[in-house]
C-alpha cells in the first residue's frame, strides 16, 4: 500500500492517528531491516563455515591456588606505664604520639613527703649515732674497771648489750632511710624500653594508686603483624620461615615469629606473629594481608569462562575443532570446573591435551557444525 492509497485509507480519522501510525509503519519496517543486516552479518556469505576463534588445551598435573589472609599490624611490646607507689602526679613529661628513648622521664610524683621523712631519718641516726658513741665509751671503761675488779660482771654485760641494742636500732634506721630513698626513685616514671606513646592516661594533679597506669606505650622498633590462618595452613608454616605478604598493593616481607595452637572459635583460625621489617611506615592497627600458594593435584586444563557453554543439569562442556571428511567441525566434550579464578577456570574432562578448542563465543556454536579457525596454537 503506498502512500496515496494510505491517505485515502484514513481520510477522516484524526490527524494526530494518523500520524501515529506512519511513524509505527515506519519504525517497523526499520527494525525489520536492521535484523536481517544483522543476520546476514553472523552468518556471512551463504554456505560460508563460520569463524571460531581457536587455542590450544594445555593438561598439567594440578593447578595453584592462591590464598590471601588478613591480620592487624601490632608492636611486639605494649605496656601500660604505671608508678610503683601512691601519690600525686607532680608532672607529665610526654603528650600522646611522643616518640621515647629507652630510660626516658614520662611522669613524675610528688616527693616533698618522702624527702621530708629522709631529713627526719638523717637527724635521728645523728642522734643515735651520739649515743652509740656514748655506750662505746662507757662499756670500754666498765670493761676495764671489771677487769681490774673493781666492779661487777652484771655491770659489765649491761653497758655491752646497751651498745648492740643501740647498734641494731642504728641498722632499722638504716633500712628505714634506704626504703625512703626507693620510694623517691619510684616518684619517677620511666620508659622500659624505646617507641611511642599511645596514650596518655593521667594527668597533672591526680592522686593515683600504686599500680595506676599513666601512659600506654607501644614499641615502634618491631612491628608484628598477627594473621588469622586455619588450621590446616598455618600447620605447614615454621618459625623464621620468610612470608610474602601485602599493603595496598604494596609487596612487604616478613618472618614467622610463632604460630599459635589455640583456634578462635569465632573465627575458627589460628594466630601467626610475622616480624615486619623495621622501617615499614604502617600505624598500628592497619591492615596487611598474607599471600599464600597451595598446589592442588589433579589433571585438567585452563580455559577462558568464554569457552564454557551450559550442557544442562548443572553441566558444563568445552567445544573442540576435529577435522571431519577434509573440513574442521565442532565436537563437544564434557568438562567439570574444578576451580575458577581472574576470568578463567580449570577444568577436566574427555578432551586431551593439545586438542584445539574454541575459546570464546562457544554458545554460537552446536555439536558437528562445521568452521575455519583463527589463533589456534
Amino acid at each position: 500500500m503506498n502512500m496515496t492509497s494510505l491517505k485515502q485509507h484514513f481520510r477522516g480519522w484524526p490527524a494526530a492517528a494518523v500520524v501515529a501510525l506512519t511513524v509505527f509503519a515506519g519504525s517497523a519496517v526499520a527494525v525489520q531491516t536492521l535484523h536481517a543486516s544483522a543476520g546476514k552479518a553472523e552468518r556471512g556469505s551463504t554456505g560460508d563455515p563460520a569463524l571460531a576463534l581457536t587455542g590450544r588445551l594445555t593438561v598439567d598435573d594440578g593447578y595453584v591456588i592462591r590464598e590471601s589472609f588478613a591480620g592487624r599490624v601490632e608492636p611486639a611490646r605494649q605496656t601500660l606505664a604505671a608508678a610503683e607507689r601512691a601519690g600525686l602526679i607532680e608532672e607529665m613529661l610526654v603528650e600522646e604520639g611522643s616518640q621515647v628513648a629507652q630510660g626516658q622521664m614520662l611522669a613524675r610524683l610528688d616527693a616533698k613527703p618522702l624527702q621530708i621523712e629522709r631529713t627526719r631519718l638523717a637527724a635521728e641516726r645523728a642522734g643515735l649515732d651520739a649515743e652509740i658513741e656514748l655506750a662505746r665509751r662507757t662499756a670500754a671503761r666498765r670493761a676495764k674497771l671489771a677487769g681490774e675488779g673493781w666492779t661487777s660482771s652484771q655491770i659489765n654485760d649491761e653497758a655491752q648489750f646497751s651498745l648492740a641494742a643501740l647498734k641494731a636500732r642504728r641498722n632499722a634506721l638504716d633500712a628505714a632511710n634506704a626504703q625512703v630513698e626507693l620510694d623517691i626513685e619510684k616518684s619517677v616514671v620511666t620508659a622500659p624500653y624505646a617507641g611511642r606513646i599511645a596514650a596518655r592516661l593521667a594527668d597533672e594533679g591526680a592522686v593515683i594508686n600504686a599500680g595506676t597506669a599513666i601512659v600506654q606505650l607501644q614499641e615502634t622498633s618491631r612491628p608484628q603483624a598477627r594473621i588469622g590462618v586455619p588450621p590446616d595452613r598455618a600447620a605447614a608454616l615454621r618459625v623464621s620461615q620468610v612470608l610474602k605478604l601485602e599493603y595496598l598493593g604494596q609487596e612487604l616481607q616478613g618472618r614467622v615469629v610463632a604460630v599459635s595452637r589455640d583456634m578462635d572459635p569465632a573465627t575458627r583460625t589460628v594466630a601467626v606473629l610475622v616480624d615486619l621489617p623495621a622501617d615499614t611506615q604502617l600505624a598500628m592497627g592497619q591492615v596487611v594481608r598474607l599471600q599464600m600458594e597451595r598446589q592442588v593435584p589433579g589433571r585438567g586444563a585452563w580455559v577462558g569462562l568464554t569457552a564454557l557453554s551450559d550442557a544442562g543439569n548443572g553441566l558444563w562442556s568445552v567445544l573442540t575443532v576435529v577435522e571431519k571428511d577434509g573440513a574442521q567441525t565442532i565436537s563437544r566434550e564434557a568438562a567439570e570446573v574444578l576451580h575458577v579464578e581472574n576470568g578463567r577456570a580449570f577444568v577436566r574432562g574427555t578432551f586431551s591435551s593439545g586438542a584445539l578448542y574454541v575459546r570464546s563465543g562457544a554458545h554460537k556454536f552446536s555439536n558437528g557444525q562445521a568452521i575455519t579457525t583463527a589463533g589456534g596454537r
